[in-house]
């Protein structure tokens, strides 16, 4: 992979905490649906996928809410597990996230970067260093 994958998770995982807030029911159903169809919905958790992802469909259909804080953060941590599997496999959203580490590292390039396909095009080039030349992100 471009990065060490823990540390690639770790990056996507960091990235979901701070930007999901609201779990719905087109937001479960649409994660499962992508994972599924990449192959990467049975590496999720047994008891997250089947326990609660699975419960919540229905649940949610009903037009039932989740009213328990313990249990809304549980299901936001099974979301968010499901969804950086997804995510990591997305060249993309990595070269987003890489260019956007180097952005915070090198302050110098912040007032050039303007534009999201800048931050883009920033990971693009440091995923396409050869290992050796690559200075570290962490």
């Amino acid at each position: 992979m471009f990065i060490p994958p823990e540390e690639a998770l770790g990056h996507v995982r960091n990235f979901l905490n701070n930007t999901i807030n609201v779990i719905s029911l087109q937001l479960i159903q649409s994660i499962r649906r992508v994972a599924i169809r990449l192959g990467v919905w049975w590496r999720v958790n047994p008891l997250r996928r089947g326990g609660l992802l699975e419960a919540a469909i229905p649940y949610l259909r009903r037009g039932l809410r989740f009213k328990s804080p313990k249990a809304l953060e549980m299901l936001r941590e099974a979301v968010i597990e499901a969804l950086s599997l997804v995510l990591i496999r997305k060249v993309r959203f990595m070269a987003y996230l890489i260019g956007k580490k180097l952005v915070e590292r090198l302050k110098w390039v912040g007032p050039i970067v303007r534009r999201v396909q800048d931050i883009i095009n920033m990971g693009l080039m440091w995923l396409n260093t050869p290992i050796m030349y690559r200075p570290g992100l962490t």
